[in-house]
């Protein structure tokens, strides 16, 4: 697992925006956040990565977010519109999906599946880059740790882990890093990290002891 540091948008070096297009391209990579705005503007340049590639984009983020991500693009002049019409663009709320995941309080694996197939697979048959490739970033695993199921966020990232094995897809998880005020939580914390092939920290401390714990 691999972390990264990069300077504000505004004053990115070539190595940097080379450094970004690396993650934006990564596996799996878990990106922590202290602010909505780093996080909007690293999801809007995600975003594009992918639909400049040809891929589907696939986004399941709070309603807050998905209006912040959508307003960014605009501003970048980002089509999504024909993406979307195309099939390669949507966008859900992360509260709904975690309220269909559930079953009698617990995260349901078939429900997962028909999740998968009913929107994840249309998405994959759509895009238009070779090997079909969807790229996901997604905050339902980000909901589950907020609400004390620690546990269950990480089943849920081994969910798409096992996903990823038999499609083609780019997954990007984000947390608050105010989730994680808990030193008691070490150890789910690194299994949490452990899910992921890159780390995108923004503190400067998280910085720190990723590097010394992972």
């Amino acid at each position: 697992m691999s972390t990264a540091e990069f300077p504000d948008s505004q004053s990115e070096s070539s190595a940097a925006r080379a450094n970004w297009l690396e993650l934006d391209r990564s596996p799996h990579a878990l990106q922590f956040y202290s602010g909505d705005g780093f996080l909007l503007d690293s999801l809007a340049r995600f975003i594009s990565t992918a639909l400049e590639d040809r891929d589907s984009v696939f986004i399941l983020a709070t309603p807050a977010h998905l209006d912040g991500i959508a307003e960014r693009l605009r501003a970048q002049g980002v089509d999504t519109n024909t993406a979307a019409r195309k099939g390669r663009y949507v966008t859900v709320d992360a509260f709904q999906v975690l309220a269909h995941l559930t079953v009698n309080g617990k995260l349901s694996k078939a429900r997962f599946d028909e999740f998968i197939r009913e929107v994840f697979l249309p998405l994959e048959a759509a895009a238009e880059s070779k090997p079909k490739l969807v790229a996901v970033g997604g905050e339902v695993v980000s909901l589950l740790w907020a609400e004390g199921r620690a546990e269950a966020a990480i089943e849920l990232e081994h969910f798409w882990n096992e996903l990823a094995e038999r499609v083609c897809c780019r997954l990007r998880c984000f947390y608050p890093i105010a989730s994680f005020p808990d030193p008691g939580q070490n150890e789910l914390f690194l299994k949490l990290c452990a899910e992921h092939t890159a780390v995108i920290p923004h503190d400067q401390r998280l910085k720190k002891s990723l590097r010394k714990g992972i």
